[in-house]
Formats: C-alpha cells, sequence, structure tokens
C-alpha cells in the first residue's frame, strides 16, 4: 500500500474568507436549532455544533479545499465532506443528520432514567468508580471479546457482544442483569 499525503487544511484561502463561510454555516446550523460556538482561535478555523441538552456531544466542523479549484467543504470531524461553500443549508442538513440520531438516544435515556426513578439527572463524575471498572473487568474476562462500560450518562451497564459480522448492544440497570442480557444475546447468534 502506498502512503498518500493528507490534504493540507485551509490553504490557499485567507482567515477572513475561511471565517466568513463558516459564519453563514453557524447561522444555518442555528436555525435548525443547534447551538453553535466558532472556534476560529486555533490553527484550523472551525464551528462546533451541539444540542444545549447534551454539550457534550457535538460535530467539529472546518472548511477544506476540495478537487476542483475555487470550491471549498464543510467537512465533518470523523472525515466526512457534508456539502460544499456554496451550499451552507445543505451542510447544516448532513450536520442534523449526524447528531439526531446521538442526541436522541441521549435525551431518551434520561427521560427513561428520570421517569423510572424520578430523580433529575446530575453531573457524571470525572473519574471512573473503581467498583466501576472492577466489574467491566470481570465481566469483559468471562466472555471474551464483549465489550462493557458503564454509562456515565445513562446510569445503566452497557455491552456489545460480537456475533459473526453483527455485533448486539445490550443494557441492563445491575451488573447481574447485563451478565444475563450477554447470556441471551450470545444465545441467540
Amino acid at each position: 500500500m502506498k502512503w498518500a499525503e493528507p490534504k493540507q487544511r485551509n490553504v490557499g484561502a485567507p482567515a477572513s474568507a475561511i471565517t466568513c463561510r463558516l459564519d453563514r454555516l453557524a447561522e444555518e446550523v442555528a436555525r435548525q436549532g443547534w447551538e453553535v460556538v466558532p472556534r476560529y482561535d486555533g490553527p484550523h478555523p472551525l464551528v462546533h455544533v451541539f444540542d444545549r441538552d447534551v454539550p457534550q456531544f457535538g460535530e467539529r466542523i472546518t472548511l477544506v479545499p476540495g478537487s476542483t479549484p475555487g470550491v471549498w467543504w464543510f467537512r465533518s470531524s470523523t472525515g466526512e465532506d457534508l456539502a460544499p461553500h456554496t451550499d451552507p443549508s445543505h451542510a447544516a442538513r448532513q450536520i442534523t443528520r449526524i447528531l439526531i440520531p446521538y442526541v436522541t438516544a441521549i435525551r431518551a435515556a434520561r427521560s427513561h432514567r428520570t421517569q423510572r426513578s424520578g430523580t433529575p439527572y446530575s453531573t457524571p463524575p470525572a473519574a471512573p468508580d473503581p467498583a466501576h471498572v472492577t466489574t467491566i473487568a470481570e465481566l469483559e474476562k468471562r466472555f471474551t471479546g464483549v465489550v462493557c462500560w458503564w454509562g456515565r450518562y445513562t446510569y445503566e451497564w452497557w455491552a456489545i457482544v460480537p456475533g459473526g459480522t453483527q455485533w448486539t448492544i445490550v443494557n441492563a440497570e445491575e451488573p447481574d442483569s447485563l451478565l444475563q442480557e450477554i447470556l441471551k444475546a450470545r444465545r441467540r447468534r
């Protein structure tokens, strides 16, 4: 395999042109209901797009030169080219397409927990609970290939269970219940 040099970002355009185009995108994204924070002080100007209820999750959009001279592209933090710089409304729709499933899942999990327990969400701790780390290690040791974690925002236990080309994601309120869910998912494969 031959090494391919990565495309240089923001080469050939003045910073004012880049930030002007990103500002147009920011207006479109804000019009669709997202929060937008321009970040033009770093080496690569970008806009951070997120939901006000889920500020820790979002997309960082930059502007990169396209293969056609004079055409620039809005690019997501995952490397997806969203739309040419001439169509910020299409790029905003693409950003919505990317963010909606994740934000919806996070909001649903929060709503589920609030309805179940009657207590609102508190801010999760910055460092994982040592008991959680031990439980995760024990579950992963028992089930080779299974990836487990404690949902700091959902307050539930989660696991991805491998099964050929399709994997199953399961969750439970307690580690013992998660163990049962993992066993059920493995039997289905």
